[in-house]
């Protein structure tokens, strides 16, 4: 007999406004849940020197930088690794929409990522978040950066900084 699998929030970790954001969004859905949190970092390397040379020692430091990235992602929008939660840190090669939705494939998954401020005409600039939106299985939590990370606000803010700074 199986043991049935509790339920995963799995979000895509990167350094940007959103990306934050959405991790303090599935740290507070796992908190809530009690589920368990996969903190997934894709990473791929790509040699100009010769391709197909990637060997497994530059794959394990690859693996290894990718860790450091997550911890360093929860210390910058967290403060640190939620005590209150159980956190998985995930570091996998290759590009992030295929691993977000490969890895949150399970039925009572939930997948959280950040969804960058639309671009011209209306276009997300997001293509990894409409990649997951499209393709994944599970229902997806688009998370947008906080409002004053939204470049109107922060060019705002430099042109008054500038005015009153002379």
């Amino acid at each position: 007999m199986s043991r049935p699998v509790g339920r995963r929030i799995v979000v895509g970790v990167d350094r940007s406004f959103a990306g934050m954001q959405a991790l303090r969004r599935a740290a507070q859905l796992a908190r809530r849940e009690g589920a368990q949190l996969d903190a997934v970092r894709a990473w791929v390397f790509a040699p100009t020197w010769r391709p197909g040379t990637l060997t497994w020692r530059w794959q394990d430091e690859c693996d290894r930088a990718a860790l450091v990235y997550l911890r360093g992602v929860f210390d910058a929008a967290l403060g640190g690794m939620p005590r209150d939660v159980t956190v998985r840190l995930v570091a996998t090669q290759g590009y992030a929409g295929q691993v977000l939705v490969d890895h949150a494939h399970r039925e009572s998954d939930l997948l959280v990522v950040g969804s960058p401020q639309r671009g011209r005409f209306g276009r997300s600039r997001g293509h990894v978040t409409r990649y997951c939106v499209t393709r994944a299985d599970v229902p997806v939590v688009a998370v947008p950066a906080p409002s004053w990370a939204r470049a109107e606000t922060i060019r705002r803010f430099a042109r008054d900084l500038e005015r009153f700074s002379r």
